[in-house]
């Protein structure tokens, strides 16, 4: 079957094989959502191996769909109205990376904490590739000045989040034929995505008002 996939799949006849596939799946995603309810699409290393025949399937579904395609990593800015003050929550995704360690339950949390860290200005940072469901809470300490020569300055704390997204990919096939996390030896995941809840609250420091996004909890 090798030697003969390189004559029935070629860049003429697999973006028409590979549109057919995206076409089902758009249809579904378009009839139970919304585009407005999506920041976007994050494409990952098993679509890329598709664009050697000239199709990114991931950016084709976007077109269809008329969603923002992100790429493999982007910074998306989420903006929460709260009166009359919009706070902005700066969401880091990365569709994320290692190898083996997929079959180590948690084995890649501290990796994407190490990765999400090199970056500045995220309130949450979301990662995919390793099909586990995590949610890890990173308290950092922030000078304070408020404008005003102090001396010495106050700090307050700030929360981080850091997360894994999940996985749809079954364990087991329901026939004679294995699936991909089967053949590989992955481990059983709760299939399922990650559920972040944000809320807004109100610091008072030094006698001033902040507004500050909260990490109410998460479902993993």
């Amino acid at each position: 079957m090798e030697e003969l996939k390189d004559k029935f799949i070629t860049k003429e006849t697999y973006p028409r094989l590979a549109d057919a596939e995206i076409e089902d799946y758009a249809e579904i995603l378009g009839t139970y959502t919304k585009p407005e309810e999506w920041l976007g699409h994050i494409s990952g290393n098993h679509p890329l191996v598709m664009t050697e025949y000239g199709v990114d399937p991931v950016e084709r579904l976007c077109m269809m769909l008329k969603h923002r395609y992100l790429g493999y990593s982007a910074f998306v800015p989420l903006n929460i109205q709260y009166g009359h003050t919009i706070i902005s929550c700066m969401i880091l995704c990365h569709h994320g990376f290692g190898g083996g360690g997929a079959r180590k339950e948690g084995s890649g949390l501290n990796a994407y904490v190490d990765h999400a860290l090199r970056y500045e200005g995220w309130d949450l940072a979301l990662y995919g590739h390793r099909h586990d469901r995590f949610s890890k809470t990173i308290s950092r300490i922030k000078p304070q000045s408020g404008g005003v020569k102090v001396n010495p300055g106050w700090v307050r704390a700030v929360d981080r989040k850091v997360a894994q997204c999940g996985t749809y990919m079954r364990t087991l096939s329901r026939s004679k034929y294995p699936t991909y996390a089967e053949k590989f030896g992955y481990p059983p995941r709760a299939l399922g995505c990650l559920i972040e809840r944000i809320g807004i609250c109100r610091d008072r420091t030094d006698g001033k008002d902040y507004m500050a996004i909260r990490f109410l909890g998460s479902n993993e």
